[in-house]
């Protein structure tokens, strides 16, 4: 009994699993924000890849150019399946000012060269075991757009169709 003289109420597990969907609801919100808002973030320039000869690249080479940072691994469903419309965004003659940069995760060039090996996709490919903290999220694939002055303006993690007429005006916009 409880201070009312009703008995005790039992465990309804109705109640756990909307608190689990609401608790969900509101983390997927934080990090499926539409392209573009939320605060800017600036980026971090001080990173070493890796192409596919086991060569180093600086990554501040990008810098002063609107940036598409995809961090992806050939083992990732995910990842793999948007690559694709990565490719044809990067394609797009619109965006020939814009740098394409995915960066893989995977352990050996050789297995990034095997994936590639069929595809003549129009993106840098390069490997990164570490990243800066500001490029670490919870899961890949994850998608970083950032403007010419270093500012992360977008932030995506989980796949996504990225060749939309919505991210081309806006990588476009940046351009100008």
């Amino acid at each position: 009994m409880n201070e009312t003289g009703a008995p005790p109420r039992p465990f309804n597990p109705w109640l756990l699993v909307a608190v689990v969907f609401a608790v969900a609801w509101i983390v997927g919100l934080v990090l499926f924000l539409p392209l573009g808002s939320g605060p800017s973030m600036p980026a971090d320039f001080a990173w070493t890849l890796r192409d596919l000869d086991d060569q180093p690249v600086e990554f501040k080479k990008y810098a002063g150019k609107p940036i598409f940072l995809n961090i992806w691994a050939t083992w990732c469903g995910p990842c793999v399946a948007e690559m694709p419309s990565i490719a044809r965004l990067a394609a797009n003659p619109r965006l020939k000012d814009v740098a394409f940069v995915c960066a893989s995760v995977d352990d050996s060039p050789e297995t990034v060269k095997r994936f590639l090996a069929d595809k003549n996709w129009p993106m840098t490919i390069l490997r990164s075991r570490d990243r800066p903290g500001i490029y670490y999220t919870d899961g890949i694939p994850a998608t970083f757009i950032i403007a010419p002055d270093g500012r992360i303006v977008s932030k995506q993690v989980g796949s996504m169709d990225w060749d939309t007429p919505e991210i081309v005006a806006m990588l476009e916009k940046m351009t100008k």
